[in-house]
Order: C-alpha cells, then structure tokens, then sequence
C-alpha cells in the first residue's frame, strides 16, 4: 500500500514538473537558413525568409517587478519589409533601414501569473562591413545599430517597449558568414550580441498594475544553423512551435 502510494505521488509530482516546465517559454532552436542569390554573386540582408531567434537564453524582466519574480520573454525576430539599402554605416559597407516583426513570449517566475504571446513591430537599422561577391564564402562584421518596438493600450501593459542597438548607447555586434550552395543559393550563419532594454508600465488592475521598470541584459540573436549548411530552412509554423508546447 505504501509502494502504491509512492508510485502514485511520483506520477502526480512529475506532472506537475512537466506543466511547470511548460509554462515557461522554451528556447528556440536556430534553423538552418537557405536564400538565393539577389544576382549580384551573394544575398540580400536581412536575410527573408529566416529569422534570428536566441537558442541559449531568454530575454528577462527583472526591474520594477514584486520582489523575487521575473518575467521571461522568449524572441523571434523576424518578417523583415520595407528595406532600405545605401552605401555607408559604421564598418563602410552597407546601411540597412528597415521594419521587422518581434513576437514575444512572456511567462512570469516565481508567483507572478502571467502568460502572453505579444506581437509588435520594430524599426530596425543595420550596418554591414564590406564583402567579396562572388567569392564563395563571405565572412564579414555587422552590427545592430538600432532597433525599437513597443505596444501600448496593452491589458496587462500600459506600455512595453525594447530598444536595442549601438546607436542607442547599447553595443551589439555580430557576424555573418554566407557559404555558396548548389543551385544559386546560400547558406546564412549570422548573428548579433544583442545589449537591449526592456521597459514596461503595467496596466492598472492588471497583474502588473502599480508596477514600472526598466531592465537591461545582453543576448546573442542567431540567423542559421553553422552546423547544417544546405539544409531547407524550417516554415514559420514550425518556428512557432517551438514557443507553444
């Protein structure tokens, strides 16, 4: 009798553990990233239709919130429209302007309840440092100048924004290799050391009503998988799965 009831409280605690472990949002895999060739012997950035998503951590809000809890937000950074190319930008290659989506999961730690998917666009800018095209592996350095989104009139948020980028007083570095595949394509591995910050004013009556903050952390953002050049990039679906179980 007591072995059955020991089996049973362990069922039930590891069901538990595992809604638990639902709850929070998972981290993104990078997936493989394939483009064609734009004619010009590389590809055009940001690279449609792959996204940058962050496999080894999540965003955090920390600041502002009941002591002892954190908000954490699982990004995809992606859909990328209204691009502006010129000559130029801080490594003297290519500036890039452009919109972009951001989708955000958010589940709040240690007692705090809340459990949102947020989308918001953000205005975006890039600068590119010189390449070879033609070439059949073009390595060079890019850094994420600025990029800013925000909601307001949210039910939980009165306002949430992120703002990140060098241009904002906030480093965020990156890299880009494209590898030349068969058929006028190529494989993208790219990715940006992100420093951002997250503000929020929550909305009164809300779990977050009376509360304000502003906290800053530092993420690296990937485009690619390094370690499965030629492989068709996942759909958007799948991408999105990987927030939702």
């Amino acid at each position: 009798m007591h072995q059955l009831r020991f089996e049973r409280g362990l069922r039930a605690a590891t069901v538990l553990a595992a809604l638990a472990l639902m709850a929070l949002p998972m981290l993104a895999h990078a997936a493989p990233c394939t483009v064609p060739d734009n004619g010009g012997g590389t590809v055009d950035l940001p690279p449609n239709p792959c996204g940058y998503v962050s496999p080894s951590d999540l965003h955090e809000m920390i600041d502002g919130l009941p002591p002892g809890t954190t908000i954490q937000v699982g990004a995809q950074h992606r859909d990328f429209f209204n691009v502006v190319r010129n000559p130029g930008g801080s490594l003297g290659g290519e500036l890039e302007h452009f919109s972009s989506g951001l989708s955000l999961v958010l589940n709040g730690t240690d007692g705090l309840v809340l459990s949102r998917n947020i989308f918001m666009t953000a205005q975006c800018e890039t600068h590119v440092a010189p390449r070879t095209p033609g070439a059949p592996v073009q390595s060079f350095d890019t850094d994420m100048f600025m990029l800013q989104g925000q909601i307001i009139g949210d039910p939980d948020f009165d306002l949430l924004r992120i703002t990140a980028g060098t241009g904002f007083g906030m480093p965020s570095p990156g890299h880009t290799t494209l590898t030349q595949l068969p058929g006028n394509t190529w494989a993208v591995d790219s990715f940006f050391d992100i420093t951002y910050r997250i503000d929020f004013v929550g909305h009164p009556g809300s779990v977050l009503g009376g509360h304000s903050g502003s906290t800053t952390g530092t993420i690296r953002m990937q485009a690619g998988d390094p370690g499965a050049v030629g492989v068709e990039p996942s759909t958007w679906g799948n991408v999105k799965n990987l927030y939702q179980h």
